[in-house]
């Protein structure tokens, strides 16, 4: 039998498989042909690109980043959901326990992150010139890893707040076993993650043969995702003048040219001109591909009264002319169920050539930097800026005119949508009421994608996200956790609203 490492056991104990997967009985008695050996695996660049790809397949794997999008987006006021397997989300203070976690999600970002931490020591190991004749992407693939990282803790501290922060691969289980770590400590580690792959990313990964292929780019880490995350970070702590210089940068980058046609960004071939990071998404063995679809389309998912008053409708839906194409693209019947449900990420051929396995999922797009740029604006300084602000959301306005748009949801409504009004700068009188403006033209501009709305309502109002939730405390709004991990880690101490 082969000899087993402590580093191969931590690597089956911490879920690390670099995308082989293999029985416990097959590891610990026969001799492995295909399986990996942890202590040799990383010894020269084409290994070290093979672990970079299990990172991000371990990110964008159907149980990780889209399903801890889906219950935080189920949280928000844009969805209505009375009963159903997610319910409990919107009545925290007596539905959701220990035993509801998000199980799939936190074991996934961690063994996201294990294999980020085993990448970073492995390849940190690497001379340069072992990856000639480009010894700098050894500093890339580096520089990835601590993206991927910083996103994998991004979306923990969203769900959960307070958790683990484990920056090193452990020699042994016991090193493993850690308590949480403080909210502002895993933001600080973010940020360090982030900021190293801002500095050491190049404009556009250039590393690869076929480097013009759209989804090589988009589906990437860049230095300007590193910066839109950086961005979300600053406006978080209502630091205005260093998420707009972050978003100023990147929308001068000029690299990313807002989509002329506001349905490039969702219907294929996706990956708009204004995607900066976006999940590329093809045929998979699971059932729901990444995930979004099964755990969107499956449940009792509806629209809220509050989302359906934010736009301007159709007459009569179903029937006539559509007005704004983000309404009419994202309201569409439930196959099987007399009731119309959220989609931004279900093309109308839906089970036809995998449709719904190959929808991407976008995580940051200009757009989001935009609107960043108008919130900052107007809290710098609203009698100064004011006209600025009003062009960035008309811009946005603007979009909702689309004459080309054919609406296969309901066959016989006429082509195209006829647009509503433009705003009038004049029309605000204080910061308070333009302050509203940018909050529901980017509620309109970004319902039902990413993690958006839970965070803007995160810092905006939060009395009004508990009301939502029904949550009696600041605590019940972060996830609790689940039992499983804290049998497995006797340091790890249960979220203060679930104990």
């Amino acid at each position: 039998m082969k000899n087993i490492t402590s580093k191969n056991i931590l690597l089956v104990f911490l879920g690390l498989s670099l995308g082989v997967q293999f029985s416990c009985s097959d590891f610990l008695e026969e001799e492995p042909i295909s399986q990996i050996n942890a202590e040799t695996f990383y010894e020269d660049a084409s290994s070290a690109e093979i672990g970079l790809t299990g990172v991000y397949n371990r990110f964008f794997n159907e149980n990780c980043y889209s399903m801890i999008v889906t219950p935080i987006i189920m949280s928000t006021d844009d969805i209505l959901q009375p009963s159903g397997a997610f319910s409990q989300f919107k009545n925290r203070g007596e539905l959701l326990t220990p035993s509801l976690a998000p199980l799939n999600q936190w074991g996934k970002l961690y063994e996201t992150i294990s294999n980020v931490n085993f990448l970073l020591d492995e390849v940190g190991d690497l001379d340069a010139d072992q990856f000639n004749p480009t010894p700098e992407r050894r500093t890339e693939i580096l520089a990835e890893g601590h993206f991927i990282r910083a996103v994998s803790y991004y979306y923990l501290y969203v769900g959960w707040g307070d958790v683990p922060l484990i920056t090193f691969f452990p020699e042994t289980i016991d090193e493993a076993i850690i308590p949480k770590s403080s909210k502002s400590e895993v933001l600080a580690q973010i940020r360090a993650d982030l900021e190293i792959a801002a500095a050491d990313l190049p404009d556009v990964i250039s590393s690869y043969s076929n480097d013009q292929v759209t989804n090589q780019v988009k589906g990437r880490a860049s230095k300007w995702a590193a910066k839109a995350y950086l961005a979300r970070l600053a406006l978080q702590e209502n630091d205005w003048n260093t998420a707009l210089s972050l978003s100023d940068e990147i929308i001068n980058s000029n690299l990313y040219p807002i989509a002329s046609q506001w349905r490039s960004i969702f219907q294929e071939p996706m990956n708009s001109t204004e995607s900066i990071f976006e999940q590329q998404n093809d045929y998979s063995p699971g059932f729901f591909g990444s995930g979004l679809y099964g755990w969107f389309f499956g449940f009792d998912f509806e629209w809220s009264e509050s989302a359906l008053d934010q736009y301007e409708k159709p007459d009569t839906i179903g029937v006539t002319q559509g007005k704004d194409v983000r309404f009419d693209l994202t309201y569409t019947p439930h196959p099987w169920a007399p009731r119309y449900q959220p989609n931004k990420y279900l093309p109308p051929r839906l089970f036809e050539d995998g449709g719904i396995e190959q929808t991407n999922f976008v995580l940051v797009r200009l757009s989001e930097l935009l609107f960043n740029r108008a919130e900052c604006l107007n809290e710098i300084d609203f009698n100064s800026n004011r006209d600025q602000v009003v062009e960035i959301l008309n811009m946005f306005r603007a979009r909702a005119e689309d004459a080309s748009w054919q609406n296969d949801w309901f066959p016989g409504v006429p082509m195209g949508t006829t647009g509503i009004p433009p705003l009038n700068a004049n029309d605000f009188t204080s910061q308070d009421e333009l302050r509203q403006a940018i909050r529901d033209e980017k509620r309109r501009e970004f319902a039902f994608e990413d993690v958006m709305r839970w965070i803007d309502l995160f810092r905006w109002d939060k009395e009004y996200l508990k009301e939502i939730t029904g949550s009696p405390t600041d605590d019940h709004l972060y996830f609790p956790i689940p039992v499983e991990e804290i049998v497995r880690n006797p340091d790890l101490e249960q979220n203060p609203a679930y104990r």
